[in-house]
């Protein structure tokens, strides 16, 4: 496995096919400024050495190449400070490498030398020397984040749809009945962070440890937000009803939002991709109900206004709940208790980022976004 990715560390050939350059009286030396341009222009740039040689008619590709090999800032003879064991062009090699495909993303930087070619330019290098060189570059690991995969067809449904509203006006969005369920259930709902020693001394302290509970009670809760009215219903999923179905959504849910529709002119209806709602029977119940919901683009709960408000409707969840138990009695006057502390000035702020949501889909080409 490590033999094929190890081509990906070699330095690319010369360009074949030159550009003639109009022949000029050469420098002796390249200067720092020029050094540093040259970096620049190249790996940030993605300019060609021919197009540099343009610019620099004054150098030759020699020049050029040796630039791009070296330290843009000269080192001194006598350094006293840790020696940069990874040049560059080869924390520039070993980025591109670490960026490939999902597999060289999961190999930890320890395993990293395993992967470098047995040749000169890489020999020697070891585990410190490789985490600087990807700190230097900008990079960290970090956790991956868990989404449904999004197909090509759906990137474009996606992208389409923040295209076609990007334009949309504060007040479009504030006609917007926006609904969806989130499930509740007692204790944090966040990664708990605390205060202990460095190394293992207190790794496994009681007041360290964050208990993992395998059956939590829990409520499945329905809502709905506008900006033009402010907060809507809620309705709890009684446990009685079972799973959610097009039978039960229509028995249950539709009802609640169809009068409030009624009651509320002005407003166009959303709900996700659920398969009791857009189900033909959920759809036809409630076109005789003269609703009509908005298309909703597949696997986007990152676009919805509301699933912000879930988690500030938590986080004060987790303030009147900050331990687990078993009372569903409890359990059901704190969800309601929290759903009541939602403000209509959070619920409009929230709305009212639908543009930046719309840009971020449109710059990410359709994947996911960081809301």
């Amino acid at each position: 496995m490590a033999s094929r990715y190890r081509d990906l560390f070699h330095t690319p050939e010369p360009e074949a096919h030159h550009v003639p350059v109009p022949k000029q009286k050469r420098s002796q030396e390249t200067t720092r400024d020029q050094k540093l341009q040259i970096h620049t222009l190249y790996y940030q740039a993605g300019w060609k050495v021919d197009d540099i040689l343009l610019l620099f008619s004054s150098l030759t590709r020699k020049q050029v190449y040796f630039a791009l090999e070296s330290r843009p800032t000269p080192q001194k003879e006598h350094h006293s400070g840790r020696h940069v064991k990874l040049s560059t062009p080869q924390r520039k090699r070993l980025v591109k490498w670490a960026t490939t495909d999902s597999h060289t993303r999961d190999i930890p930087w320890s395993e990293v030398p395993k992967y470098v070619p047995d040749t000169s330019e890489w020999r020697g290098i070891g585990d410190k020397a490789i985490r600087r060189a990807f700190k230097t570059e900008g990079y960290t690991r970090g956790v991956r984040r868990r989404k449904p995969p999004l197909s090509e067809k759906n990137q474009r449904l996606r992208l389409a749809w923040a295209q076609e509203h990007l334009s949309w006006s504060e007040e479009q969005w504030d006609s917007i009945l926006w609904s969806d369920e989130t499930w509740t259930s007692p204790g944090p709902h966040r990664r708990q962070w605390c205060t202990r020693k460095i190394g293992a001394s207190e790794l496994f302290h009681p007041d360290c440890i964050q208990h993992r509970w395998q059956r939590k009670i829990g409520w499945m809760f329905w809502g709905c937000i506008s900006g033009k009215y402010g907060k809507g219903p809620g309705l709890f999923w009684e446990k009685a009803w079972g799973t959610i179905t097009k039978e039960s959504y229509c028995e249950h849910t539709l009802p609640v939002f169809w009068r409030y529709l009624w009651n509320h002119p002005g407003l166009q209806f959303q709900q996700d991709g659920g398969p009791g709602h857009t189900a033909k029977y959920s759809i036809a119940y409630m076109l005789e109900r003269g609703i009509h919901p908005i298309f909703w683009p597949p696997f986007s709960p990152d676009l919805s206004p509301i699933e912000t408000l879930w988690k500030r409707m938590k986080d004060i969840l987790s303030l009147l709940n900050p331990e687990v138990h078993r009372s569903y009695v409890k359990l059901r006057a704190a969800v309601q208790e929290a759903w009541n502390d939602l403000t209509d000035a959070e619920i409009r702020d929230s709305i009212h980022t639908m543009h930046e949501r719309c840009e971020a889909v449109i710059a990410a080409g359709g994947m996911y976004i960081d809301y």
